[in-house]
């Protein structure tokens, strides 16, 4: 079953995730990407929603796609627990994914069950 939770700001639903997620989540790893927030000016919804899924006990290992080897970002989306893509630019955050094949790997693992954090 494919588990997608969406929200303008993960930091302002934070207390939603337990029940959604309905699976012990405490010190589990989500890979936590800021790629969409670049080429942005305005950045502090980033560290918001990192410090909030690091309130309620994740561990997040931090993947900024467009400068990661295509080592690390196999090896991270596939075996972190979680994936957490942040708001921002969503052109820039597309062409990333697709330069890299990093999209085809977060389709792949959300269609094996991984579940998939967005934020806008």
């Amino acid at each position: 079953m494919k588990k997608i939770f969406l929200s303008s700001s993960f930091a302002h639903v934070k207390s939603l995730f337990p029940d959604f997620i309905n699976a012990k989540y405490k010190g589990k790893k989500i890979t936590f990407i800021p790629t969409a927030s670049i080429p942005e000016k305005v950045k502090f919804y980033v560290s918001a929603d990192k410090k909030a899924l690091e309130s309620i006990g994740l561990i997040t290992d931090e993947l900024e796609i467009s400068k990661a080897t295509k080592e690390e970002i196999q090896n991270k989306l596939i075996n972190n627990d979680y994936i957490f893509v942040s708001g921002g630019n969503a052109f820039y955050l597309l062409q990333e994914l697709k330069r890299t094949g990093a999209d085809k790997i977060i389709k792949e693992q959300i269609n094996l069950g991984k579940p998939y954090i967005g934020a806008s």
